[in-house]
């Protein structure tokens, strides 16, 4: 205490270049306190919106949201704390002209002071807006959480779009923000003059328009969710994604169909997962000569053979489908339930199925007839 009192404090209140060294204390002291104490500070606010996050959810997610929210977090207090510290030498960043011209309203000096300041601006609305885009994430992320734990199809193909239309509006809002009060762009005019250029905007992205709200007719229509196996003219597969402008389809080799949304409105599509049964067919080429009672014997051969699969629904259907120059065909349909069990695989069944006609068609190739290639 005594030290304390023996300090020369006039010695704070002297001026260098027009500021004190008070300001000089302050400015160098706020720089060392922030390099020391970022992570802490940042550590303090994601524990306490953790909390926060853990309270209101419907489970624990502290451990989610730190890694989501820290480093945003951190360069925005970075950014305020240097921007105070800076702020400490505002008369000697005043007295730096660096450009002087004559505007309506008289002289007007552009200082060093001014252009910080719009600087410290313009990164405090980008690391803020990375911070409301990473709460969004957060948010997006308990709600298909919940979506998941209750099965609902129709809110996860819906979240997705949500969270990409927050954030394209939350960037939107910012970019108008940083217009204003940055650029000094006269907001109102520009919107005006948007809504004008919005016209020819529009002519020249009309497809991407049309993706764009056809995306929201497959979500209020809901002719499929994701999850779902449809089918387009020749393009088959499973709905993986509902974006902006396409749809992603999954196929059984692993191939992905990036399918714009336009499309799947358009178009007579087929939603195979709404079926409750697969009908398959197996070709089957039988030579001239045998008579009708052996084929009639082959045909009911293979019904009971067929409808003996546990697997496979009656009815079991056999008809002549075609007549070549040496043989002709006949067509095998068997249906099989839609979904399968999950024991029981597609191609395995297929295999089977078409191992035991072919079995029953070699058995009587003394009869004159000849099996086809499996298909």
């Amino acid at each position: 205490m005594r030290l304390l009192l023996n300090i020369d404090w006039s010695f704070f209140d002297k001026e260098y270049l027009h500021e004190k060294v008070s300001a000089y204390v302050w400015f160098a002291g706020i720089i060392l306190a922030t390099l020391l104490l970022k992570k802490p500070l940042a550590n303090l606010l994601m524990r306490v919106s953790s909390n926060l996050a853990a309270r209101y959810s419907y489970m624990r997610h502290k451990e989610t949201m730190g890694p989501m929210l820290f480093k945003p977090i951190e360069r925005l207090l970075q950014i305020i704390l240097y921007f105070i510290a800076v702020n400490q030498l505002s008369n000697i960043l005043d007295e730096v002209t660096l450009k002087r011209f004559m505007g309506k309203k008289g002289k007007m000096d552009i200082t060093l002071d001014d252009v910080s300041n719009h600087v410290f601006l313009l990164l405090f609305i980008i690391c803020l807006t990375q911070v409301v885009s990473r709460f969004i994430d957060f948010v997006y992320y308990l709600r298909m959480g919940k979506a998941e734990s209750e099965n609902n199809n129709s809110r996860q193909q819906l979240l997705p779009l949500i969270k990409e239309v927050s954030k394209l509006v939350l960037w939107i809002i910012s970019g108008f923000w940083i217009l204003g009060s940055v650029c000094h762009v006269n907001i109102p005019a520009l919107i005006t003059g948007l809504g004008i250029g919005g016209v020819a905007i529009a002519l020249a992205g009309k497809e991407t328009v049309e993706n764009f709200f056809a995306a929201f007719t497959i979500l209020s229509d809901k002719p499929f969710v994701t999850g779902d196996i449809i089918k387009l003219g020749e393009t088959e597969g499973m709905v993986e994604r509902i974006g902006f402008r396409s749809t992603r389809l999954r196929n059984t080799d692993g191939s992905a169909y990036i399918v714009p949304n336009q499309n799947l409105v358009s178009q007579n599509l087929v939603n195979l997962s709404m079926r409750s049964n697969r009908i398959m067919k197996v070709p089957v080429n039988i030579r001239y000569g045998i008579s009708h009672e052996a084929l009639t014997a082959l045909m009911e051969k293979i019904k009971a053979a067929l409808g003996s699969l546990p697997y496979i629904q009656q009815p079991v259907d056999i008809a002549v489908e075609s007549f070549d120059k040496d043989t002709f065909q006949l067509v095998v349909s068997y249906q099989l339930p839609y979904p399968l069990a999950d024991d029981v695989k597609l191609p395995a069944v297929k295999r089977e199925v078409n191992i035991r006609v072919y079995e029953i068609a070699s058995a009587n190739a003394s009869l004159g007839t000849a099996p086809a290639a499996t298909p």
